[in-house]
């Protein structure tokens, strides 16, 4: 899709962002490198969750500083949860529905781990998704935007001005926000490591790496979708197939997320001269992931109908064709026998 970048000419950065967010939910500058794509990504990012983020280059520091920025944002877009400012490399955030300080540390999380400010923007963003807690459907509370976060964990307060969430966007209406302790172990593990996967995936596809990129996105939405499946079955009061589902669902997960691995996927996509079938292999994850993925789209409809789900992609085959990834199938069972789950993607 074609995508106009609004340029900073014959008014503020601020303004531009306003508009620009009031569009898409995402406005980056045309200042920034690879504006366009760098917009998408975030979009992909975001989905339909409630969260707008500005992006701009360190020039808008003249105009206001990212906390200011992130205070106008707000008021401009009381439709918005949370928002999400890059000033160069400084983040900032602030959040109506987080607890005090959430937002704050999420983005400095973030953007003390991430290697760039682009990567810390998507660990920001999917942190903010899974620590938003659960609202009614159509819920319209008001509430304080709190949580501003910049740079070395520097608070700063907006003024003491309260913006009410007096409507939200259309297409966000009858979406509630994804609950705190929705997902059941194993498989809330196995998501908060895709979504420590997609922000690295994303970074590599940023730098150049060939389908890294569109992996990102794929597993981006499975961890999104994975969250809507387990939601919809704690609303829809299905509390006999959820413990299906969790076993169904944690044994999947648990065989993709040591297929897309930073030590076999994604080097792979990075170094596929230093393997051996490197097409092959990258087919047969990627053909699985759009196999999980059109599954898991299939489930949510069935839930949403009341029937029974069923449970039809098997990733046995792509787990016993590898030994690398039958060693560490291996290794992660004996690790979660006796310390827990390992770590991927912390």
């Amino acid at each position: 899709m074609t995508r106009m970048i609004v340029a900073t000419d014959g008014q503020g950065y601020v303004d531009d962002a306003v508009q620009g967010i009031g569009e898409d939910g995402v406005y980056v500058s045309s200042e920034v490198p690879d504006a366009a794509a760098l917009e998408d990504q975030l979009e992909a990012q975001i989905g339909d969750e409630s969260i707008g983020v500005a992006v701009f280059s360190d020039n808008a520091g003249i105009e206001a500083s990212g906390p200011e920025i992130v205070a106008q944002l707000a008021a401009a877009h009381p439709e918005c949860q949370t928002i999400i400012v890059a000033v160069g490399d400084d983040l900032s955030a602030g959040s109506r529905v987080l607890e005090q300080g959430e937002a704050m540390r999420i983005a400095n999380q973030a953007e003390g781990q991430a290697d760039d400010v682009d990567a810390a923007l998507t660990e920001t963003i999917q942190g903010v998704i899974a620590a938003t807690p659960e609202s009614p459907a159509g819920s319209t509370d008001a509430g304080p935007f709190v949580g501003i976060a910049i740079g070395l964990a520097v608070l700063v307060a907006a003024g003491g001005a309260v913006f009410g969430i007096v409507r939200s966007r259309s297409r966000r209406r009858n979406r509630p926000a994804v609950g705190r302790h929705a997902l059941p172990e194993p498989v809330r593990t196995h998501v908060q490591t895709l979504q420590a996967l997609t922000a690295e995936y994303a970074r590599a596809g940023a730098a150049g790496v060939a389908q890294a990129g569109e992996v990102a996105a794929q597993v981006g939405l499975i961890a999104q979708n994975t969250t809507e499946l387990f939601g919809r079955l704690d609303r829809k009061g299905e509390e006999g197939q959820r413990p299906i589902a969790a076993v169904e669902y944690g044994e999947t997960l648990r065989k993709l997320t040591g297929a897309l691995d930073r030590d076999y996927l994604l080097d792979i996509l990075i170094h596929p001269d230093l393997w051996d079938d490197p097409v092959e292999r990258v087919r047969e994850v990627r053909t699985a992931l759009s196999s999980f993925s059109t599954e898991l789209v299939e489930n949510i409809k069935q839930v949403n109908a009341r029937r029974g789900l069923h449970f039809q992609v098997s990733l046995d085959g792509l787990m016993g064709r590898r030994k690398e990834l039958q060693d560490w199938d291996r290794a992660f069972e004996r690790a979660d026998g006796e310390t827990g789950p390992l770590p991927h993607g912390d």
